[in-house]
């Protein structure tokens, strides 16, 4: 007697709507339920985006699912992510386990007796009853496929509507979700299946950058000196700074009145673009050789740096950091996270103020030595959304301001005040660091300020940083960038003040000419096979 199994006839577009609710109402109640305690419905507006995050789960699933069901392939993929989702939201719901990279790692390297120990009764049950069985009855579905024009019209069509579903919210709510996911940033590791899915992804990237040969540049990194000075430079790197509120800009307010104050000593570039929109892969492309264009982080992280090349020619390099990280630029070279000193004076909440820096780099400039020195501080600058945490109350010169993290709650005037003071507090640091450089008259001195990228306060309903940069705003890639060097570096370079000051107040530059200009603020040999005159801002006003 042979045995035959049920089987259901359905469209394409029916049956991925069904997968679709399950997945949003039945494999994501971890998710729904931590935002919820992160979140409780409190009888006012925000309960309006409370209400739009299942519909916005369901249009993007649906619109993953469209894509990825393809005739014969889809009956391994999607019972696939039925199962791995029921399994992984098991244990998001009862242990509270969030599902990265991590992860990830610790499942695959588990060996076979520690996997036994997990496999309980109950774990079992759900896997079996919310996965298994899912499963199985999707892959008895038979699909009734329309003709293959109408078939992609179809899908086309419901890709579309899902799509302008999700903007029309995003129309009304972005600045919600953009405070909510920015205040609660591992909450999509309770996501599925995007987690795992991201996690994969990721263990592949990690996998080919692990495996990825380094490579040496600049091995013909020498200095070239034509005088017996010592060559001094700091470069603050500053964080989420957006040149539409620079000061030295023509900003409507006065930002940085202790560098404008010093006049023509500042060098202000007043079009500068981002190599990208966050700190990930901003930074590295900043001191790495790589342009916009051919910048890809693993890469980068797989090759020597201005740092590396510097290092190399005999320059002493240290990394001041206040922020997260370095992001892999300073591996090879000597760095100090002031953030774990937890200096009493400027620190609180895991979180510093960026004059932490300056005792290190005090250490630094008062440390003998006749060779060249490069020190770079890395700030927390005008990072969000806490903005209110990165100045003093010396540097609350614009009220009344916005005392939260959520900023979306906040008026424009209230979140234009609070960011605008902190680059008031950025002006000062700045001026600081000069100031320190000013008592070393005998040094070639330098100080570069430039930011890795901007920042959206709520234009066109678009808050904080991150958007890929085909779409962001030029708040995000626009950023100041300001050079000062000493009467002595000025007397012992042959550079035209006039025409770089010119130049920076006429001509776009952009990250990819940071490299090779700093080369020439060096001391280093132009000879240097990876230096690139074209990139130089400095050559064209050499005389």
């Amino acid at each position: 007697m042979r045995l035959s199994l049920p089987q259901w006839k359905m469209s394409s577009t029916k049956l991925i709507l069904l997968v679709s609710l399950y997945f949003t109402v039945a494999l994501n109640i971890a998710f729904f339920r931590k935002v919820l305690e992160l979140q409780p419905f409190g009888g006012t507006s925000m309960d309006y985006f409370l209400y739009t995050l299942p519909l916005v789960y369901f249009c993007a699933i649906n619109i993953i699912l469209t894509v990825l069901s393809l005739p014969f392939v889809h009956k391994v993929i999607v019972p696939l992510l039925i199962v791995i989702s029921a399994a992984i939201s098991y244990n998001s719901l009862f242990f509270n386990v969030y599902f990265d990279v991590d992860m990830l790692t610790n499942v695959l390297e588990t060996d076979a007796a520690e996997s036994f120990r997990l496999l309980t009764v109950p774990y079992l049950c759900w896997v079996f009853f919310l996965g298994i069985v899912p499963a199985v009855l999707y892959c008895l579905v038979k699909i009734e496929y329309k003709t293959w024009w109408k078939e992609l019209l179809y899908r086309v069509g419901a890709i579309l509507v899902f799509a302008l579903a999700i903007l029309g919210v995003a129309r009304f709510f972005y600045q919600d979700y953009a405070s909510f996911f920015r205040n609660n940033k591992s909450l999509h590791y309770l996501i599925t299946p995007s987690n795992f899915v991201e996690s994969a992804i990721k263990k592949v990237r990690h996998y080919y950058r692990d495996n990825t040969p380094y490579m040496e540049q600049g091995l013909d990194a020498k200095l070239s000196k034509s005088d017996s000075k010592r060559n001094v430079t700091v470069i603050v790197l500053g964080e989420t700074t957006r040149a539409q509120n620079w000061g030295l800009n023509g900003y409507a307010r006065q930002t940085t009145p202790k560098l404008a104050a010093r006049g023509d000593e500042i060098i202000n570039f007043k079009d500068v673009n981002s190599c990208g929109t966050a700190t990930a892969t901003s930074v590295p492309c900043i001191f790495s050789t790589l342009t916009r264009s051919e910048f890809k982080g693993t890469k980068a992280a797989k090759q020597d740096n201005l740092l590396d090349m510097l290092q190399r020619a005999g320059v002493e390099i240290l990394w001041l950091n206040n922020n997260s990280s370095c992001k892999g630029v300073c591996q090879n070279t000597p760095n100090i996270n002031v953030m774990l000193l937890d200096l009493p004076e400027f620190c609180r909440n895991d979180v510093c103020l960026d004059n932490a820096l300056l005792g290190e780099l005090d250490k630094a400039l008062e440390k003998p030595s006749d060779k060249d020195l490069l020190v770079v501080l890395h700030t927390m600058g005008s990072h969000g959304p806490t903005y209110f945490e990165r100045y003093t109350d010396k540097e609350k010169v614009f009220t009344p301001t916005c005392d939260t993290n959520e900023i979306n709650r906040c008026s424009n005037e209230q979140l234009s005040n609070t960011y605008d003071n902190t680059i008031v507090y950025a002006d000062q640091l700045i001026d600081q660091v000069i100031t320190r450089m000013e008592k070393h008259p005998e040094w070639k001195s330098a100080v570069a300020y430039l930011a890795d990228h901007g920042e959206s306060l709520g234009e066109d309903g678009i808050y904080l940083h991150g958007t890929p940069y085909a779409i962001a705003p030029e708040y995000q890639t626009k950023v100041p960038m300001v050079f000062w060097f000493s009467p002595t570096w000025k007397e012992n370079k042959p550079y035209d003040m006039t025409c770089l000051r010119n130049n920076a107040a006429s001509k776009t530059y952009s990250h990819d000419n940071f490299f090779h200009s700093m080369v020439a603020v060096s001391d280093l040999d132009l000879g240097l096979s990876v230096y690139n005159k074209d990139l130089d801002i400095l050559s064209e006003c050499k005389k």
